[in-house]
């Protein structure tokens, strides 16, 4: 059987580890202030112990981590899909093109255009949405107004940044770009989103007039300036991701294996 490889859009789901048998920055200073010592009290001793034990546990995968290895367990193995679509999956695969555009435009990289190049390594697997010369950049199109970053100072969604991170393992790139694009959302989402709100308001999917206006107004853009409709986020890849990665993915195969 060929090893498991975690495709990038996934391997943020891995690359957390059990807290509890992982020593943190600042339990390691505790730790060499305790061997440093001469003489512990017994308190201090058995603080000691416990320390060392942590710091030489070899890494375990978090409880959400091994999750997603039984999902994708139960998916290679019994063919058992945990969700088949979404009204986000649907916008951003229907407007991912006019996202390109926009992130073309911004970012003043012209003739950017979709890839469909797949890749895979020892590791990983992937095809990034976007690769340029010097760079990968991925695009996520929000849902709505309402869900996009207009504040944001940094990515917080540290899903996205190892996917970014896996696109650039893959492609041998050092830099990348993730960009958060406001596009408007095609006709027929609106009309799907209509009739929610109809049922969730109790009109038994005879949409009111009230229900199109409210959508309506949610998805209007008409006050947002197009230079205001995305936001990127730079991401570098470090020799430490690499073998953060490398490392995870290990982990998880061999959990993956624990399975069969």
């Amino acid at each position: 059987m060929n090893p498991l490889k975690i495709r990038a859009s996934s391997l943020g789901k891995i690359m957390n580890l059990d807290n509890t048998c992982t020593i943190t920055e600042k339990q390691l200073l505790t730790l060499e202030g305790l061997l440093l010592k001469v003489k512990l009290t017994d308190k201090q001793a058995e603080l000691r112990d416990v320390l060392i034990k942590k710091r030489d546990a070899l890494p375990i995968l978090s409880t959400g981590a091994k999750s997603y290895i039984r999902e994708l367990h139960l998916y290679l193995t019994k063919g058992v899909r945990q969700e088949i679509n979404s009204k986000y999956i649907d916008k951003g695969n229907e407007v991912e093109s006019l996202s390109i555009e926009l992130a073309s435009i911004m970012l003043e990289k012209e003739g950017l255009y979709k890839n469909d190049e797949y890749f895979s390594n020892d590791y990983l697997t992937g095809t990034p949405d976007v690769i340029t010369e010097d760079s990968v950049i991925d695009v996520k199109s929000s849902w709505s107004a309402a869900t996009f970053p207009f504040y944001d100072t940094e990515l917080k969604n540290k899903v996205y940044e190892w996917q970014l991170k896996a696109y650039m393992m893959l492609t041998g790139k050092s830099l990348s770009y993730l960009c958060y694009c406001l596009v408007p959302t095609p006709e027929v989402l609106i009309l799907d989103e209509m009739r929610r709100v109809s049922w969730k308001r109790g009109e038994a999917g005879e949409v009111s007039e009230k229900v199109e206006n409210d959508v309506r107004e949610y998805f209007d853009l008409s006050k947002i300036p197009e230079f205001d409709r995305i936001k990127t986020f730079k991401i570098e890849l470090t020799f430490e991701d690499i073998v953060k990665i490398k490392q995870h993915v290990r982990l998880a195969r061999d959990y993956y294996s624990s399975l069969s």
